[in-house]
């Protein structure tokens, strides 16, 4: 067992006004308790879960482990008086038997070093995956990853949370836990072989019995405390640098998916100085870390060369009055550094603490966003079954902030018919496509639904990772009927593709915007849905392609429902009736 203090080096910084204060501190309100209480509902699921008794398992075995190390560290501890007498004794066969026996721990620690260290990944990595299902299992049911963007909660960045925070709080709660369990028996095992070796010492015509072990224990108490006052605003430290970095990476992303539409503008000059404005805020914030860690870095230097001559120090005058041998300075310097570094486990493991409550508070965050937004997926709508026809009636609609979009709408749309709704930008059309395939929850009305499989056809279509045969029939599995899947592309005029079914490429952008609206009808005539909903869907394909495609549904052999929202004059003869909206009161 390690007897120094690791601490890494920090670089140093000048001053600058820390971003973080202008920013609401985590630790402003932070008690153990409630702080436990966070980890405690994070980590439960999994311990009470399906895989519960190979975690349990795991970790016994790992505390087994950790115990078996400790009794080495006891064992290595009694060798140091017996080596060092040996030499002090200038006795070569004592000197050769105790190197000996050093093998035999040495090899020994090795082993449970080794096992130790396999054991706490093994467990990491079912942990870790089984958060990363779980999560996205729930981010993705009820539509939670919709309702969380749509509403703007706070998880801005929810992707990271599962692929690097779960990680992160896996490995670190299971680092600190296990590293607290060793630490609290190795105290327990090397304070009480302190006091049996301290001895007394008198100071002022007073007997102090175990005098070092209350040296030790106030030494490195008061240095933790000293450590707990600098580095206590690193946690928030921490976490504005994960979400500023976020915000960067977002950016350069979303400039990344725009880059035509940017070229087009010229924008660059507007882009740069974004950037600039979010990467600046890292910056600062990084300056702030590095001051705070620079401040760490002095005290714990400082306290760590300081500690090497405190034991040596405090068990001086016993040497020197003859009342203990050379082995037995040895012997009680070893057990002091040993529970010094016991009692140093705060200090050595702030900046990981720091960590590991940052990574915590976003994914309490996280995991009370997925549970608002999975409850919210039951609205105030009334939702029926009716044979035959799509209706709605007395329907309201308003945005995430309570302010009404639409009142008052009726319409009813039969089996094999075609509704066109228009208005204004800003009247809700959307929306009311949305509510009636159940997408928008804030509102109120009834909605009456066919049984049957609906189609939902944006503006601008989705087109997934993966072949272009893929792409044809998402959400579906990709089927291999390529006399349908030719004949379907030839029909809405994409007959150039057909070559290309098995070639993966980036196609959202490898297609023009009129391909894209192409191939999400050539989808809908391959799904053959009972109804279709269409939101702009022909918005870029010329008058002739898009009577083409209209033509397509409206001739089906299936006779699909279509409800449409557009603003073209030309999509009137394809539907029986049209929807006139106004803005909401």
């Amino acid at each position: 067992m390690s007897n120094s203090i690791a601490v890494p080096n920090h670089p140093s910084a000048q001053g600058r006004r820390a971003p973080w204060r202008a920013l609401p501190a985590l630790t402003s309100h932070w008690t153990a308790v409630a702080f436990s209480q966070d980890v405690w509902r994070l980590a439960q699921p999994y311990w009470a879960s399906e895989e519960k008794w190979y975690a349990r398992g795991m970790l016994a075995l790992l505390l087994a482990i950790k115990l078996a190390a400790i009794y080495i560290c006891v064992r290595q501890n009694e060798w140091y008086n017996s080596f060092h007498s040996a030499l002090q004794a200038n006795n070569i066969q004592a000197f050769f038997k105790q190197i000996g026996i050093f093998g035999l721990i040495a090899g020994s620690y090795t082993i449970s070093l080794v096992s130790s260290h396999w054991a706490a990944e093994s467990l990491k990595l079912r942990w870790r995956d089984w958060l990363v299902r779980q999560y996205t299992a729930d981010w993705l049911s009820s539509r939670a990853y919709y309702r969380i963007q749509l509403e703007g909660r706070s998880s801005a960045n929810p992707d990271q949370q599962i692929v690097e925070d779960l990680g992160l709080f896996a490995g670190q709660t299971l680092n600190l836990l296990v590293g607290f369990l060793d630490m609290a028996v190795s105290l327990i095992a090397f304070t009480s072989i302190l006091w049996s070796l301290g001895g007394t010492i008198t100071v002022a015509g007073v007997s102090v019995a175990g005098y070092m072990v209350f040296a030790v224990f106030g030494y490195a108490l008061l240095a933790s405390w000293i450590t707990h006052r600098i580095g206590n605003p690193l946690a928030g430290l921490h976490s504005a640098n994960q979400r500023l970095e976020s915000e960067f990476r977002y950016g350069l992303v979303r400039l990344r998916e725009n880059a035509e539409t940017v070229a087009f503008y010229g924008g660059e000059t507007q882009e740069r100085r974004v950037l600039n404005e979010r990467w600046h805020g890292v910056v600062e914030n990084f300056w702030a870390m590095m001051r705070r860690e620079r401040a760490m870095a002095c005290f714990t230097h400082s306290y760590t060369q300081f500690s090497i001559i405190v034991p040596f120090l405090l068990a001086a005058p016993r040497y020197f009055a003859g009342q203990i041998s050379f082995g037995q300075v040895m012997q009680v310097t070893a057990a002091f550094a040993t529970v010094q570094g016991c009692l140093n486990y705060f200090i050595n493991s702030y900046r990981e603490i720091a960590h590991w409550r940052a990574t915590t508070e976003r994914l309490k965050t996280f995991r009370a966003d997925l549970d608002q937004a999975r409850a919210s997926e039951h609205s105030s709508f009334v939702r029926m079954h009716a044979v035959g026809r799509i209706g709605v009636q007395d329907l309201h609609l308003s945005l995430p902030n309570g302010r009404a979009l639409v009142s008052g709408v009726d319409l009813s749309v039969e089996q094999g018919k075609a509704l066109l709704i228009r208005g204004p930008s800003g009247t809700g059309k959307s929306t009311v496509l949305r509510a009636i395939a159940g997408l928008w929850p804030y509102g109120r009305g009834n909605v009456s639904v066919t049984s049957g499989a609906s189609f939902f056809l944006p503006q601008r279509p989705y087109l997934p990772l993966g072949t272009l045969r893929q792409a044809i029939f998402y959400p579906a599995p990709a089927r291999t009927d390529d006399a349908e899947i030719s004949h379907i592309l030839r029909s809405v005029g994409l007959e150039h593709l057909i070559e290309r079914l098995d070639t993966v490429e980036p196609w959202s952008q490898r297609l023009s915007g009129g391909e894209q609206q192409r191939l999400a009808f050539a989808r809908v005539l391959l799904a053959r849905p009972e109804t279709v909903f269409l939101d702009e869907a022909t918005s870029a394909l010329d008058e002739e392609a898009e009577r083409n495609v209209y033509s397509l549904l409206r001739n089906a052999e299936w006779k699909p429902t279509i409800v449409s929202i557009g603003h073209r004059s030309t999509l009137v003869g394809y539907h029986d009736e049209t929807l006139d909206l106004k803005r909401a009161a």
